[in-house]
């Protein structure tokens, strides 16, 4: 399990501000991984809501995208989370565990080119 925390300007996505609700973000991120992971190689499949279904060569990577607490400035702080198969051999887990590193690359590198989102930092 990987997690990507950033922050997010909910401000520059577009959603009714006076409700002060940033849960249009958690969507926004979800559709835009599945638009823009298909350059790094990586097929996306049918999503619902927050979840992004990831595959590449044969090996699905599911995704999770979740947006829920907010930092001192008010900018919400999202993590994505993938969940490996954890009943694989070792030569099927270095190989996901490889595609998984291509992955989070792909997912940050798409984040970073929303100026919306900033503070970006993997745990687990």
């Amino acid at each position: 399990m990987r997690k990507l925390q950033f922050t997010s300007n909910c401000e520059k996505h577009d959603h009714d501000l006076s409700s002060n609700d940033c849960h249009v973000t958690q969507e926004y991120v979800a559709d835009l991984l599945s638009k823009e992971l298909g350059q790094y190689g990586f097929q996306t499949l049918s999503q619902s809501g927050d979840q992004v279904a990831v595959s590449v060569d044969n090996q699905s990577l599911p995704l999770s995208v979740t947006c829920q607490s907010h930092d001192a400035e008010g900018h919400l702080v999202c993590e994505i989370t993938s969940y490996p198969d954890e009943d694989q051999d070792w030569l099927e887990r270095i190989t996901e565990q490889s595609l998984l590193n291509q992955l989070a690359q792909a997912v940050e590198n798409t984040l970073k080119q929303d100026d919306a989102f900033s503070g970006f930092k993997w745990k687990g």
